[in-house]
């Protein structure tokens, strides 16, 4: 990729915004579109828009050669998760193709939601989307809409975000809620997702659909043990022992194959930001 190639970040949020950062140090111009400019840090260029409103996406540059296509719900419902990302996607393609835009690559971020297998299966690329939610029908129609869109697309569908700010299951442990001891997890940190997201852009790696997770999927209580003994909790009772198991096991071999290398391959590592518990003094 040249170093010049203008990118636009459709979705500047979190995620959205440390990429745009990523790729704006090693040298390329970043758009970053929200609907609120003022919340888009340099040095991104910002673009006030509104995906779902035509006339706000006038002013997008003709000169875009990356698109990344990273949508938030303003409503967590049913019908929010429509509006923003297939209601959304829509709308920046429209407004693309208005704007004589025509990128190389449409990255678009989805989530492992899409397969709502539930018994513990490993599931990869080839494995069936099944959707078992309004929301997660949303995001799998969304990602046909891209593949249909006539770019060439890269979908990445993430499994649960994890990091500083993002520390749900840290909270979890603190307040020692009960764990599923048969419930498989699967998780990403943070960091890997911009470096995943950044890493996919790249020409020699193929467009097509990526699940990035990391390359430890495990059961719940043994994340939530660990996290106790780390902040000095106990350990979070069982619930539902004997229940059948649940959950399921991602697969990242695509990911891996493609060149990526994690940075925080397993929950031990990419939880190293928590507090350790101080040791007792010495008697």
């Amino acid at each position: 990729m040249q170093s010049n190639e203008h990118v636009l970040i459709a979705g500047c949020g979190q995620l959205g915004t440390a990429l745009g950062q990523q790729l704006a140090e090693a040298g390329h111009r970043v758009t970053g579109l929200r609907r609120r400019a003022d919340a888009i840090p340099p040095p991104l260029e910002p673009l006030a828009a509104d995906l779902q409103r035509p006339e706000t996406l006038a002013k997008l540059p003709a000169d875009i050669g990356l698109v990344y296509c990273i949508l938030t719900p303003d409503e967590y419902s049913d019908d929010g998760y429509w509006r923003a990302y297939h209601d959304g996607l829509l709308g920046l393609l429209h407004g693309l193709e208005r704007a004589g835009a025509q990128p190389r690559r449409l990255i678009f971020v989805s989530s492992t939601s899409v397969y709502g297998h539930d018994d513990g299966r490993w599931v990869d690329e080839w494995t069936e989307p099944t959707p078992a939610t309004r929301r997660a029908e949303a995001l799998l129609a969304s990602e046909q809409l891209a593949r249909e869109s006539g770019l060439e697309t890269t979908v990445v569908r993430f499994s649960g975000i994890y990091g500083p700010g993002r520390e749900y299951l840290v909270r979890l442990a603190r307040e020692g809620r009960p764990c599923r001891p048969n419930h498989w997890t699967n998780r990403i940190h943070h960091e890997d997702c911009v470096r995943a997201l950044a890493h996919l852009r790249l020409r020699d790696v193929e467009a097509t659909t990526y699940i990035a997770t990391d390359c430890e999927p495990v059961r719940q209580c043994e994340v939530l043990d660990w996290l106790a003994d780390r902040v000095g909790a106990d350990r979070p009772p069982r619930a539902d022992s004997d229940a059948p198991v649940t959950g399921k096991r991602l697969s990242n071999s695509f990911l891996l194959a493609s060149g990526f290398r994690f940075l925080y391959p397993d929950y031990r590592s990419g939880y190293s930001f928590v507090r350790r518990c101080p040791e007792p003094p010495a008697p």
